[in-house]
C-alpha cells in the first residue's frame, strides 16, 4: 500500500470523478485506475461504485476512505513537525465560506495567519450556509464559516464572532419619521430576502414561526444571493430587508441606509468556524483552526 495509492483513492472520494481526480493529481486516468485496481487487490475490497452520473463509495470503500484520510493526515502531522522545525509551514487551504463572513470577517483572518504563516497559499470558495454544511457532511469540505445557527449534531461549530440582525430601509420618508418597526409591521411591508440556505434568510424564517399566529404572511417581492445586492435594492427603494449589522455600518454613517430597530424581538446571530465530528483535521486546517480560535476576543466587534 502507497501513499499514492491512498491520495487517489481520497480525491476521488471527494470530487466523485475520476477524470476530474486525475486531473487535480496530474495524472492519466489509466494510472489512477491503476492505483485503485492495486489498491483493491491487496485490501481485498470493492471501493468504488461507478455508473454514469458519478462515482461513489461502496460502504466498505467509506469505512476505508475514513481510515485513509487518518493515514495521510498523520504524514501530514509528521511533515509538518519537520516544517516547524526547520521553520518552514507551507500548502495550501480550501476555504469555504457564507458571504457575509466571507466578506466582513475572513480577510481579517487571513492577514494574520498570513503574516505568520507567508508560505500558505488560499483557495476561497463562497457557498451559502447550507450548501457549506452539506458539504461538510457529504466530507466534500474539511472545514467552512457560516452565519447560520448550530443546527446539526455531526457538525462542530466554533463561533468566531457575536454579530446581529437588523432591519434596513430607504434613508428616506416615511420611513425617516419611524423610530422603530414591530415584526407584524415588518410583514406588511415589502421584503427582499436571501435565499433560502443563508443564515439570514435562516434566522427571519425561525422568526417568522414564533409570529405565526398572526396569521400573515410575508409580502417577498424577491429572494437575493448577494448581500450588496440586497442593500442597493433597498436604496432603490424596492423593499426593506434584513442583513448582518456589521455589513451596513459605513453605508448607515453615509447616509446610504437607515435601520429600524425592531420593538418586539431581537435577532441574535453569529459566525461560526464549522467542521465535522466525524473527520480529522489535517495539520494545517488545524493549526488555522487554532490561530482563529485564538483570534475571536481580537476581531473587530460589532458595532450597535
Amino acid at each position: 500500500m502507497e501513499f499514492k495509492e491512498l491520495e487517489s483513492l481520497v480525491t476521488i472520494a471527494k470530487v466523485k470523478s475520476f477524470s476530474k481526480a486525475a486531473s487535480q493529481l496530474f495524472l492519466t486516468q489509466p494510472a489512477l485506475s491503476n492505483h485503485i485496481s492495486k489498491l483493491e487487490k491487496e485490501i481485498g475490497i470493492t471501493l468504488f461504485e461507478r455508473n454514469n452520473k458519478r462515482t461513489e463509495l461502496t460502504p466498505a470503500g467509506q469505512q476505508f476512505y475514513l481510515s485513509a484520510v487518518e493515514i495521510l493526515n498523520q504524514r501530514e502531522h509528521a511533515l509538518l513537525d519537520l516544517e516547524k522545525y526547520q521553520g518552514r509551514i507551507e500548502g495550501l487551504l480550501q476555504v469555504a465560506t457564507s458571504s457575509v463572513p466571507g466578506q466582513y470577517v475572513l480577510p481579517d483572518i487571513l492577514v494574520g495567519f498570513h503574516k505568520i504563516y507567508p508560505a500558505v497559499t488560499y483557495n476561497l470558495h463562497y457557498l451559502s450556509s447550507k450548501e457549506v454544511t452539506d458539504s461538510l457532511l457529504a466530507g466534500d469540505l474539511d472545514f467552512g464559516f457560516v452565519g447560520a445557527s448550530p443546527d446539526n449534531r455531526n457538525l462542530i461549530y466554533e463561533k468566531v464572532q457575536d454579530d446581529e440582525l437588523v432591519v434596513i430601509a430607504p434613508n428616506e420618508p416615511p420611513y425617516t419619521e419611524m423610530e422603530s418597526i414591530s415584526f407584524a409591521e415588518l410583514l406588511d411591508e415589502t421584503l427582499l430576502l436571501r435565499k433560502p440556505g443563508s443564515g439570514t434568510r435562516q434566522a427571519f424564517d425561525l422568526a417568522y414561526k414564533q409570529y405565526a399566529h398572526l396569521g400573515k404572511s410575508p409580502n417577498i417581492l424577491a429572494h437575493v444571493d448577494n448581500n450588496e445586492m440586497v442593500m442597493l435594492c433597498v436604496h432603490a427603494g424596492l423593499g426593506l430587508s434584513i442583513v448582518s449589522s456589521i455589513s451596513i455600518v459605513d453605508k448607515v454613517k453615509a447616509g446610504f441606509l437607515r435601520v429600524l430597530p425592531l420593538r418586539d424581538y431581537t435577532f441574535e446571530h453569529a459566525f461560526y468556524f464549522v467542521y465535522s465530528k466525524k473527520r480529522t483535521l489535517s495539520p494545517l486546517v488545524s493549526r488555522f483552526k487554532d490561530f482563529v480560535l485564538s483570534r475571536r476576543d481580537e476581531l473587530s466587534p460589532v458595532p450597535r
